[in-house]
């Protein structure tokens, strides 16, 4: 009989039961599911999920070849990792990736169609959150954490490449700049 201990990590939305014994994918359930809006999210969910368990090598397409005495069990954790994918998602968004072969094609699949980065939409939609976040009812703690994650967020989507340290360290004060700004203009007077 195996022990399973369970990790609960709870934040606004979500929360995270892992199994801690290490082949038992399939005692991993995660409250984010892939609804087509939250890809970002998802995303880095199943990554940090998958890599804490030693399997992120299922999303990255190396494998065993057939005929490596390796290759049965690994092809067996792919299977538990594509099941608990497809629960991860919205049956719609799942169904499109029923029949794929792997889980890497699956991932590949979904990032395709869903992700967003660098995307003028996302940022603008990020941007819209941004202006309309105010601290009305909320702590100054809570109100600057819900503006920390839309930067967080921004960040993801505006990876700015500098080409020398100086103009990396006037971007970073820029940022910073802005960001002030963003969080006084939201406080209650």
């Amino acid at each position: 009989m195996s022990k399973v201990a369970e990790t609960t990590t709870t934040t606004q939305s979500e929360k995270i039961v892992q199994s801690q014994q290490p082949g038992e994918l399939q005692n991993i359930q995660a409250a984010y599911r892939l609804d087509g809006r939250n890809y970002l999210k998802w995303s880095q969910l199943v990554l940090t999920v998958l890599k804490g368990k030693g399997k992120i090598s299922h999303l990255m397409g190396t494998r065993p070849k057939p005929g490596d005495p390796r290759f049965e069990a690994w092809d067996e954790e792919d299977f538990m990792i594509m099941a608990w994918l497809w629960n991860s998602m919205t049956p719609e968004i799942s169904d499109t990736c029923m029949f794929l072969a792997t889980a890497k094609d699956i991932w590949d699949a979904i990032q395709q169609t869903y992700s967003k980065a660098r995307d003028a939409a996302q940022v603008y939609e990020v941007k819209v959150k941004m202006i309309a976040a105010k601290q009305g009812s909320k702590t100054v703690t809570e109100y600057t954490n819900q503006l920390k994650a839309l930067w967080q967020e921004l960040d993801h989507y505006r990876m700015i490449k500098t080409k020398c340290l100086e103009d990396a360290v006037v971007l970073k004060d820029f940022i910073e700049q802005d960001r002030v700004y963003d969080f006084l203009v939201g406080l209650n007077p």
